[in-house]
């Protein structure tokens, strides 16, 4: 066998394709528009994957102006279905739909204006269905992945506030998802 080796110069395994958006299971840190977090994933039936994780957003930021406060912290719970499960393709093999529910501890935006008797609070939802996609299982190295999310967490409740008049000034951006996760495949 080695004397055939040497003639012909080399020796290849096969490679198979990889079909799943999803490693078999993960931990991982993540960082998006729902603050920095942790989470964990677990795939099964081929073609579907079930993560969970917490995510905690605090501090000042600069929002249209003003010095917006956000207090969030949640846990939640996604199954993720790839529907082109097999697909030759590299978005087929990457690409996922998502559902799943947020629960909200905090979960209120405070402004402050130049007038402190204008300031408020926005007190929004705290528990969310999810409804998203996004690219999963993109390899960075033999061990450690990426994975991509966007999407949007539904309020079931309207916002309230301090200042009633203020509560629906809360917009789109509380509810939205985009993060990547940068995970250890196990």
């Amino acid at each position: 066998m080695s004397t055939i080796l040497f003639i012909c110069g080399k020796a290849s395994a096969q490679v198979l394709p990889e079909y799943s958006a999803f490693p078999s299971s993960s931990i991982g840190a993540q960082l998006g528009t729902q603050g920095l977090g942790l989470q964990g994933s677990y795939s099964f039936a081929n073609a579907f994957n079930i993560r969970v994780g917490f995510t905690s957003m605090f501090g000042n930021w600069q929002y249209k102006g003003r010095d917006v406060t956000f207090n969030r912290n949640s846990v939640y719970a996604i199954v993720d279905w790839q529907p082109e499960y097999g697909g030759s393709t590299w978005f087929a093999s990457k690409w996922f739909l998502s559902a799943g529910v947020a629960n909200y501890f905090n979960n209120s935006v405070f402004r402050q204006k130049p007038n402190p008797l204008a300031d408020y609070t926005i007190y929004l939802a705290k528990f969310r269905p999810y409804i998203g996609t996004g690219l999963g299982n993109i390899h960075l190295t033999n061990s450690l992945g990426l994975r991509l999310d966007m999407g949007y967490y539904i309020p079931l409740t309207a916002p309230t506030s301090t200042i009633p008049a203020n509560a629906d000034k809360a917009g789109f951006l509380p509810g939205l998802n985009t993060a990547g996760t940068i995970y250890i495949k196990f």
